[in-house]
């Protein structure tokens, strides 16, 4: 869990981009929601003692910062509208984290997202809603359950067609060739190897945005 504030390096770069963000609108003129959503945007880049929080999950970081955990979660989600660049490229930089931590649930053979951030997770849900596809949260919101055709399906539309090909044939592959725990461990692999690359294909906003998270 990361721990209380310490001086760091990263200091002064908080200290600019605040400035830089406050100042933009004139002195005064942001309000108190703007101003919460701005340092939460910079605790989740620079942290608190060099370690970004954006590490954290909703939870911790409510416990450091002695708030609600659905208060951080919607802070996050209104410093990523605001702060965090294009909201297209924070969601596939988002979606390519969550996958390369992915799961697969072996009975039902569909791949298990964890994706905490709110803004990334309504992008994928609108994603899958337009190519007519069907989620499952299950019984966790954040754990978004998903037949592995609607994700190739969705992967192809926003990263490389070749690579998301790649992939698909891969998980075809070792679903009908391993069983259970091998099965999983391969398509662990495989998931990560695909989002890692992936990442590096897109270049630009997408990898820079997977580079922080993954740091």
């Amino acid at each position: 869990m990361p721990q209380e504030p310490k001086s760091s390096s990263s200091g002064d770069s908080f200290k600019e981009e605040f400035l830089k963000h406050y100042l933009s609108v004139g002195i005064g003129a942001l309000g108190k929601k703007d101003i919460d959503a701005l340092v939460m945007h910079l605790l989740d880049k620079y942290g608190y003692d060099g370690t970004p929080l954006h590490k954290y999950p909703n939870q911790e970081v409510s416990a450091l910062l002695r708030a609600p955990a659905a208060k951080i979660k919607q802070l996050r989600y209104e410093a990523g509208l605001k702060y965090g660049g294009r909201v297209e490229d924070q969601a596939k930089a988002r979606l390519l984290m969550a996958l390369s931590h992915a799961v697969l649930e072996i009975e039902s053979k569909k791949i298990c997202l964890i994706i905490e951030d709110a803004l990334a997770k309504n992008w994928l849900q609108g994603q899958l809603k337009n190519n007519g596809l069907i989620f499952d949260y299950s019984f966790n919101t954040e754990i978004i359950k998903v037949e592995p055709k609607g994700l190739f399906s969705v992967l192809g539309q926003f990263f490389d067609a070749g690579h998301t090909e790649a992939f698909r044939l891969a998980f075809e592959k070792i679903a009908k060739d391993k069983k259970d725990d091998e099965l999983r461990a391969a398509f662990i692999k495989i998931a990560k190897d695909f989002a890692i690359e992936s990442a590096k294909k897109a270049g630009g906003a997408v990898l820079a945005s997977f580079g922080l998270l993954s740091s």
